[in-house]
């Protein structure tokens, strides 16, 4: 059996990078919650309805800072 020995600056990188992928995970079952909402037709039926309905440039908003975030955490975790 082969016994892994991390230095002090790779335990910090495997930390941060586990806390940001907690965080990639939470943003992706945000974006998963959103997205059935979305597809629920009485919910946006409701939502195109009233003054403060959802705007698309809102969803393509949270797209691009969601692919941010994870090409971010995989250049980390390669390098």
């Amino acid at each position: 059996m082969i016994k892994a020995v991390f230095t002090i600056e790779e335990r910090q990188s495997i930390k941060a990078i586990a806390a940001e992928l907690m965080e990639i995970r939470k943003l992706i079952e945000e974006l998963a919650e959103t997205l059935a909402n979305i597809s629920d037709k009485k919910l946006m039926e409701s939502f195109n309805s009233s003054p403060s309905g959802i705007k698309e440039s809102q969803v393509d908003g949270y797209k691009e800072t969601l692919e941010r975030q994870i090409d971010i955490a995989e250049k980390e975790f390669r390098s």
